[in-house]
């Protein structure tokens, strides 16, 4: 069964945080139309912020341009959302989980934004393929 061409969203973005934003912007929009939950809405731009925004920080060691795409597709009473990059390979599910117990002071800088992503989302997968990191969030409606 394939999913109606009107439940997809699909953008290709540039490494840069200007259009990280703006895309973000119209993928949260288009969430909205389609009538998400405030909840799920704020799941859907939590994991972009948190997981592009790593992208731009640590998946390139140049400042060529790079494509990001973005894809969310509503079907069946989920929310599926797809980020691919051609950066470095990096497996956000094997980044160790921060020790949240810790004093702030205390904690090792980084992970956070990951381990959130990780704990609210219902489904998280990831995979390299042709030399592209793609990870796949899954949240049901």
């Amino acid at each position: 069964m394939s999913i109606e061409p009107g439940n997809i969203f699909e953008r290709r973005f540039q490494n840069q945080l200007d259009d990280l934003s703006r895309v973000t912007e119209e993928a949260v929009g288009f969430a909205e139309a389609k009538g998400v939950s405030p909840q799920a809405v704020y799941l859907v731009n939590l994991a972009i912020e948190e997981l592009a925004t790593n992208i731009l920080k640590y998946g390139y060691d140049d400042t060529a341009a790079h494509e990001i795409l973005l894809r969310l597709e509503i079907d069946s009473g989920t929310l599926l959302l797809v980020l691919e990059d051609d950066g470095h390979e990096f497996d956000p599910l094997a980044a160790p989980e921060p020790d949240v117990n810790l004093p702030a002071e205390e904690r090792l800088p980084g992970g956070l934004g990951i381990h959130l992503v990780r704990k609210m989302v219902d489904e998280i997968h990831y995979q390299r393929l042709d030399g592209r990191n793609r990870l796949t969030v899954k949240l049901k409606l």
